[in-house]
């Protein structure tokens, strides 16, 4: 039986932070060891008393230096299970979900598999819109027909094209930064990259990325979660449009180009993002949508002028 490392980074956001514990308390196969990372000011873990009964190893580590990355590899620094769990604090699991994903470690050769994610399951509504979105996404390069994808563009294909739960297990190119687990071992080989920072988003899906060269990556569909995505500490829209740009332009660059021209490709598919952009604010002219945008562009401009470095 494999021991199992949960890792939540956590920054002021106790309510949630509560939410996610309780879910984990519910599992009906529990971790080993629980380590939260905290860069906020939270005082004490919820539920210690609860975890401690029920068996789960509980640590409270604080670091001076924020961000998520670097709580990451604080955690792995600190985690002692065969595999170790990432969660957001913001997500509930479904009480089987630690049960699923190791399912899928005792079914393939240990030594063959680098991590195993799970699914979202609390989609948006679909509407007309989507599907617009959609056609247009796979014109320009943003997504195919198969999930969890990695495209010559830079950009990758959705988790969640269909609808969910699933119960077979896929192998893909990247796992989900919200529900994400590997093997401990690989990170002997591997490691979060901090450059991003200042940046971009998207060092979850690069770490992801180079593993699956070596090893297999699985979504495992019937593990399932809600990410409620919290508004607290988030940044606002126009940050958040430059900032995946720019991710994604990093990635391309670091990760996926191999020739000058392909280039071109990732231009194409930020040309594509952009119209959808359009189109949402459009629909629906709100100052939110139209940040978002602004951000966009600001991305393209840093971009052209050479303001970001290839890291």
């Amino acid at each position: 039986m494999f021991t199992t490392t949960v890792i939540v980074p956590t920054y002021n956001r106790p309510k949630e932070l509560e939410d996610c514990i309780v879910s984990l308390l519910k599992q009906t196969v529990k971790p080993s060891e629980l380590i939260i990372v905290d860069d906020g000011k939270l005082e004490s873990i919820p539920h210690l008393e609860e975890l401690k009964n029920a068996g789960i190893e509980t640590i409270h580590a604080k670091k001076a230096t924020p961000g998520l990355t670097e709580s990451r590899n604080k955690g792995i620094s600190l985690a002692k299970g065969d595999i170790v769990l990432f969660f957001d604090d913001d997500v509930i699991l479904h009480h089987e979900y630690l049960e699923e994903i190791l399912k899928v470690y005792s079914s393939i050769p240990f030594e063959q598999i680098g991590g195993v994610g799970g699914m979202m399951i609390n989609r948006p509504t679909k509407g007309p819109f989507a599907v617009v979105r959609k056609i247009i996404a796979i014109i320009f390069l943003l997504s195919w027909r198969k999930e969890g994808r990695i495209l010559r563009s830079g950009f990758f294909t959705d988790l969640q094209e269909y609808e969910h739960p699933f119960q077979e297990t896929v192998q893909v190119d990247y796992l989900p930064g919200c529900a994400m687990s590997y093997r401990k071992d690989i990170f002997s080989e591997f490691a979060f990259t901090e450059k991003y920072r200042d940046y971009g988003f998207g060092e979850d899906k690069d770490f992801s990325f180079q593993v699956s060269k070596k090893y297999k990556l699985f979504i495992q569909k019937s593990a399932c979660l809600r990410h409620l995505e919290s508004a607290e500490m988030r940044p606002d829209k126009k940050l958040y449009g430059k900032k995946y740009i720019l991710g994604r332009y990093l990635f391309f660059k670091n990760r996926v180009q191999t020739r000058a021209w392909e280039q071109i490709l990732f231009f194409y598919a930020v040309t594509g993002y952009t119209i959808i952009r359009i189109l949402a604010l459009a629909i629906s002219p709100t100052k939110e949508n139209a940040q978002h945008l602004a951000g966009i562009f600001q991305a393209v401009k840093d971009i052209c002028t050479r303001q970001v470095p290839v890291i």
